[in-house]
């Protein structure tokens, strides 16, 4: 027992079908905190390793074991009450079913297939799905689930956040040494290998964060991780170049079809015309020289190292350099982790003059999973693409990971190796990378580097049902992967019409912020500017918003609950509101300072609440009420009220203390320095004060 965490049992599953249960033989105990539990079978001979709240595996068998999942790991947790699972299992992407007819719909192209609904069913029962058929979901992203019992787990889930009678356990899956883990189905994890074996080298599996507050608990798993595998906390990582400016990335505009020099020169033309000022943009998916194999979206591979020769005429330094002389500072190029979505011809290993991996799977060349060759591989590649004038990458398919190199390599090891490889070659040359469909054990477990990942599914324009679930799933699955990486939502247009609680979203992401607007004509330059100073940086909270304390056992899309995401933004506390329920209904609450993330200290607050223009003045007990109708949503702006004073900022944008530096003097006097022109909200001995103010300038407050 690990304070009130154990192990059941240990079932063995090798490569014949049989299925053999482990005895506990001894146990040895190093230190407090440092355990070896040894297990004895006919066939096997393994050990436990329990090392800093982290679970690994040593094993030897005397018979090959399953090359898929070899063991199941029975465990139990003390006085479990409630859930919070994010899970890999595809199934719950039926929500998304028909939902790209608006992709089509806002690229002005002629969608496919029905109309979603705007209410779809979310979540629905879980497929168990054999490794196979799990892959053939292109199972890449986590969908966040509140259960009622560790028995409801769906297989192949990442993460669970478990609140128990006194304390919350923060259960993450890795992979390392050899294996992937997984929690569930049910009571139980399960470790996926991808190769028969008769040793499995010490593998780290698991990690378990204990604590009384949920926050913290949470970051004990990932801190506790970063102790035995690459995996390192975003806080100790370089932040991204691109983060604190305006993108533009190029996929819902053009998708691939529409996808071109003069198309992509158009629209930033036209948004730096209105006076957008888009500093970096991603050239997405479409680009490529390709060969189509089928009439299936991925089944496309790189047949040359080139761009279109008709969509690109003089290639992609051009389009690059000539997006510079419009006023952007970085472009980034997209690919996927093998290249392309079904890998590359010989043509392009020639052209780089590297080794390759052929996939019999794929029947195509992918890069080779031995470190040293992955890594001459990708530095090459990298090399090419900075030659080429980009400052970063997109890196897609990342999941894929898990399937590429079944029977070859172990997954752990062709996870280890490409990941790193890629990282490390990125670095070589200058590249920052952007990660995405890589919400996976064998991704996050690896990223030492790499500091954005998207955490959510494709952002699908025009849906209200892809407004509700894309923030649903964002502010969810921030929990965790805000202390991976700086999470990223997700482009967006601006003339969406559910942009409002888009662009919000966004802001309390704490990652990058980018449109994809096909129609410079149609942007929406007064929501643009709440969110974007002059210079066109950014505003941001400053750390990546976390749900509420209220709601993380809560189900926003099916109870009638608002969900709420919280941060910081310079002196003030931040938390944006959203009303998310699926019937459209109504909903009023009483928002009070308990729910926030944080510790609040005692004393008197003003409030402000930005699209109402609601203020108040309340003692840290006290409540705030919030009424949303469908699809509204609200930014509420606390502020601590120190010897009369406080200060809420620029009303003129969302987030309104970013613009702002504010200093307390000797004499207990504050001093304000603007760094851009607005209406500056104060309060001050009873009353609230707008004044205009200029950019530089500095106000004292008695």
């Amino acid at each position: 027992m690990i304070d009130g965490f154990r192990i059941k049992y240990i079932e063995v599953i090798y490569d014949d079908g049989s299925k053999e249960r482990c005895d506990l033989g001894n146990i040895i105990k190093e230190s407090e905190h440092k355990e070896k539990y040894n297990y004895l079978s006919n066939s096997a001979k393994l050990s436990i390793l329990f090392d800093q709240y982290t679970l690994g595996l040593v094993g030897e068998f005397r018979k090959p074991t399953n090359n898929r999942f070899f063991m199941n790991i029975g465990i139990e947790i003390q006085g479990a009450e409630k859930l919070l699972v994010l899970s890999n299992n595809p199934s719950y992407h039926s929500a998304y079913d028909n939902g790209f007819y608006y992709t089509d719909v806002a690229a002005d192209r002629k969608p496919k297939g029905p109309i979603p609904p705007d209410k779809p069913e979310y979540p629905v029962e879980a497929k168990p799905m054999e490794p196979d058929e799990y892959i053939k979901g292109f199972p890449c992203w986590a969908y966040p689930l509140t259960l009622f019992s560790v028995d409801d787990i769906p297989r192949y889930t990442l993460f669970a956040l478990v609140r128990a009678k006194k304390k919350y356990y923060a259960l993450l899956a890795l992979t390392s040494g050899d294996v992937t883990g997984f929690i569930g189905p049910s009571s139980k994890l399960e470790l996926f290998i991808g190769q028969k074996t008769n040793n499995i080298d010490l593998s780290w599996f698991l990690s378990i964060g204990i604590d009384e507050d949920p926050y913290i608990a949470v970051e004990k798993a990932v801190n506790y991780a970063t102790t035995k595998i690459p995996l390192k906390h975003r806080s100790t990582k370089k932040e991204p170049l691109f983060l604190n400016k305006l993108g533009w990335c190029s996929w819902n505009a053009l998708l691939t079809e529409d996808l071109s020099r003069d198309n992509i020169l158009r629209i930033v033309r036209g948004l730096i015309e209105k006076g957008i000022p888009v500093r970096w943009v991603i050239i997405d998916d479409g680009w490529q020289d390709e060969a189509k194999r089928a009439d299936i979206w991925y089944e496309r591979v790189l047949r040359r190292l080139s761009a279109d020769k008709k969509k690109f005429p003089n290639g992609l330094r051009e389009i690059v350099m000539r997006l510079k002389k419009l006023g952007v500072e970085m472009v980034g190029l997209w690919h996927t982790i093998n290249v392309h979505w079904s890998g590359f011809e010989r043509a392009v290993v020639d052209a780089l003059k590297v080794d390759s991996y052929y996939s019999t799977r794929m029947k195509s060349h992918i890069p080779p999973a031995e470190m040293s060759k992955a890594v001459q591989f990708y530095t090459k590649f990298f090399r090419w693409i900075k030659e080429n004038g980009f400052d970063f990458v997109k890196v897609d398919n990342q999941w894929i990971i898990h399937a590429l190199y079944w029977d070859k390599h172990t997954v752990g090891e062709a996870a280890r190796n490409i990941q790193l490889a890629l990282q490390v070659s990125a670095a070589i040359n200058g590249l920052d990378i952007l990660n995405c469909m890589s919400m996976t054990p064998e991704n996050y477990s690896n990223y030492f580097l790499s500091n954005v990942l998207r955490i959510s599914g494709d952002y699908i324009p025009l849906w209200k049902g892809d407004a509700r679930l894309h923030t649903l799933f964002s502010v969810y699955n921030s929990l965790l992967f805000s202390h991976i990486a700086y999470p990223d939502y997700d482009m967006w247009m601006t003339y969406d019409p559910y942009a409002k609680v888009h662009a919000v979203a966004r802001i309390f992401s704490g990652g990058p912020i980018y449109i994809t607007d096909r129609h410079p004509e149609r942007t929406d330059v007064r929501l643009i500017k709440r969110i974007v100073l002059p210079n066109g940086e950014v505003i941001r909270v400053d750390e990546p918003g976390l749900p509420t304390r209220d709601i993380l056992f809560k189900d926003p899309y099916n109870e009638e609950a608002l969900l709420k995401i919280a941060s910081r933004s310079r002196h003030t506390y931040v938390m944006a509101l959203f009303n998310i329920n699926r019937n459209g209904k109504e909903i009023e609450e009483h928002i009070s300072l308990d729910i926030l993330p944080y510790n609040v200290p005692e004393g008197k607050y003003a409030y402000y609440k930005v699209f109402s223009n609601e203020k108040g003045i309340i003692n840290r007990n006290d409540e705030i009420p919030i009424r949303l109708q469908e699809l509204d949503t609200e930014i509420l702006v606390i502020s601590p009220i120190i010897n009369g004073t406080a200060i809420i900022g620029l009303t003129e944008y969302l987030l309104p203390a970013y613009p702002l530096t504010v200093m307390t003097l000797d004499n207990g006097r504050l001093l304000i320095i603007t760094r851009v022109s607005g209406t500056l909200l104060t309060y001050k001995e009873g009353k609230f004060i707008s004044r205009k103010v200029m950019e530089g300038e500095m106000t004292i407050l008695e």
